[in-house]
């Protein structure tokens, strides 16, 4: 309706300044309107109004139908200085449709119809491909996995001479290597209209801890635990000079990634004519998101000669090695739409783009807690396995889920240089939030009652002081910087 409206109103325009600009003819002397009035005589037009061309008929310029001018202004078989070597600038600037009818020459003998086709001055698809280097927010461990101490101290906390070896603090993930991968392109019919998909992978990362001592059990290695029966700190022993020799590995992993497809609006564009060009792209679309972590302590200690020990209930005797293992496992998967602006702009050879994203969605959350403690006498060929390891038991174990609702913030920072009009060498930073997630570390608080650990002499009683299990909730960010490469065509 707008295109035949602007047809007709072009159709009068034309009309009436054909009317205006015709020059009068002479007529017989004599009069102005008659004999005597100079030469001079009006002419009557009674010309018919030529019919509307059929839609998608094209004037002999090559012209879309009533869109024609002359030469030296956009749409005229000239076109003026609008591009580089004279070419039309193209795409056209200005606001998202504002010059709308204003098409492009496009070959249409390409790919579906003109998908594929080649406009005179833009290009059409483009691939941003970035390496990551990233730094995730560290894991929280409240409470120490492993410590070490003088003997007296038999490593429990808060008697002095005891240390934390790994938790305790933040356990830090360092610099983890990624990438992201972004393939797109435009309609080559107006250049406004896009869509694009992009993939974003962080490789996993981890933080380890590896103790293990001397045949003789020294050092002292423990497993520290708050003891709600007695309200006082513990420790489960891995080794102990003269009783158990032992080893225990503490491990915390983390790995990230995503993928989404948007939908490209050029809300706006400047001319390209002028010292900075720049553009801003609305984009909306449909956002995955995955953060998979885990927390895994196990341990193995062997008695030495002379030397008993409690196992599920009943005492085992030299050269028995008792087995203890929790594991923390979580994922979290963000579902949601997501809105964001694109604003790129050249200086030169120079090039600048910001890219933020909001996501809204659901966090799907899953906990998997994991605990098992074992023994095995090879003196009598006999291995059992228990149920509970330290800090997974009965009061946890299980599988838990739970969703949440989801922001997912994502900022993409870039400076690069046009090594050609084609290809752009890119640097820049990249931040990602989400507001909650289920992290391993927080799943745990320390606190246990021995009633519950196999390993423990007072196991199989009735357990105090035992809160129920609920998923603990806290965010998660990640930054970085990138270094990438824009193709496009």
């Amino acid at each position: 309706m707008r295109k035949k409206l602007l047809g007709a109103m072009a159709a009068l325009v034309a009309g009436a300044g054909g009317a205006v600009a015709q020059s009068p003819t002479r007529g017989p002397a004599g009069g102005r309107f008659g004999a005597g009035d100079g030469d001079v005589r009006p002419v009557q037009y009674n010309l018919p109004i030529p019919p509307r061309l059929p839609d998608g008929a094209v004037l002999p310029s090559g012209l879309p139908e009533g869109l024609g001018g002359p030469p030296g202004m956009a749409g005229g078989p000239d076109m003026g200085p609008g591009g580089p070597g004279g070419e039309p600038q193209w795409p056209v600037p200005g606001p998202y449709m504002q010059q709308s009818y204003e098409k492009p020459p496009v070959d249409r003998s390409g790919l579906l119809g003109g998908l594929g086709g080649k406009p005179t001055n833009a290009p059409t698809v483009w691939i941003d491909g970035q390496y990551l280097l990233m730094f995730p927010k560290s894991l929280p461990v409240g409470f120490p996995t492993v410590t070490t101490g003088a003997p007296a101290g038999l490593g429990v906390i808060g008697t002095g001479t005891s240390s934390p070896l790994h938790g305790g603090g933040d356990l830090s993930l360092g610099a983890l290597s990624g990438f992201r991968l972004t393939a797109g392109f435009f309609r080559p019919q107006d250049h406004r209209l896009g869509l694009e998909v992009t993939g974003l992978y962080v490789s996993p990362g981890s933080n380890d801890f590896y103790g293990r001592s001397a045949n003789n059990g020294v050092p002292v290695l423990t497993r520290p635990y708050f003891n709600t029966a007695t309200d006082r700190n513990a420790a489960l022993i891995v080794s102990f000079p003269n009783f158990t020799a032992g080893s225990v590995l503490s491990r915390a992993t983390s790995e990230f990634w995503g993928i989404e497809a948007n939908a490209v609006w050029n809300v706006f564009r400047s001319s390209a004519g002028g010292m900075c060009p720049w553009t801003v792209n609305a984009v909306s679309g449909f956002r995955y998101a995955s953060l998979e972590e885990s927390l895994t302590v196990s341990q193995q200690s062997q008695l030495l000669p002379g030397n008993t020990a409690p196992y599920a209930g009943i005492t085992v005797a030299a050269p028995t090695s008792l087995l203890v293992q929790d594991s923390f496992t979580t994922s979290n998967r963000f579902y949601g739409g997501q809105l964001g602006l694109q604003w790129q702009m050249t200086l030169g050879r120079w090039y600048g783009g910001v890219t933020a994203k909001v996501g809204l969605g659901l966090v799907n959350q899953e906990v998997q807690i994991n605990g098992t403690s074992g023994s095995n006498d090879p003196t009598a060929g006999n291995a059992t396995l228990t149920l509970g390891g330290l800090y997974a038991n009965a009061s946890n174990i299980g599988t838990y889920r739970d969703d949440r609702f989801g922001v997912l913030t994502d900022v993409n920072g870039t400076v690069g240089y046009n090594v050609t009009r084609y290809f752009t060498v890119t640097a820049g930073y990249n931040f990602i939030h989400l507001n909650t997630v289920a992290r391993p570390t927080n799943q745990f608080s320390g606190a246990v009652d021995p009633a519950l650990i196999p390993t423990s002499g007072t196991y199989g009683g009735t357990p105090v002081g035992t809160a129920p299990y609920t998923i603990r909730q806290t965010d998660y960010w990640m930054h970085g910087l990138n270094f990438g490469f824009i193709a496009r065509y």
